[in-house]
């Protein structure tokens, strides 16, 4: 990164490595930082990136909308009657578990999943 970068993440802890950003910051080779993810959270008050003028930090939210907790309860309630339906859920995170999946509901319930 440049000296006149700012380093911004909003993804997910661990993704960065937050001593090489403490580095880059101390030896001023950025210009600064925006945080809302970290690799322990919360951060403690006294974590040293939080002691630098040029780091804003804030709390990871941005899931916590009214309409974000809606449609996610809503998209998981859906998954899960579709797949006691013997749908395939669409939107999977591990699909190497769906043929086991369906040879259990098979078996169990006597539904042959689609």
């Amino acid at each position: 990164m440049q000296p006149h970068a700012y380093f911004i993440t909003t993804a997910r802890g661990f993704i960065h490595d937050e001593g090489a950003l403490l580095d880059a910051l101390r030896d001023k080779r950025i210009a600064g930082a925006g945080l809302d993810v970290w690799s322990k959270e919360p951060p403690q008050p006294e974590h040293p990136l939080l002691q630098f003028d040029n780091v804003l930090a804030s709390p990871h939210t941005a899931g916590v909308t009214r309409e974000a907790r809606e449609n996610m309860g809503k998209i998981a309630a859906e998954q899960i009657l579709g797949a006691f339906d013997g749908q395939r859920p669409p939107r999977i995170i591990n699909p190497e578990v769906w043929p086991r999946y369906a040879n259990r509901l098979q078996s169990a319930f006597g539904i042959a999943p689609k």
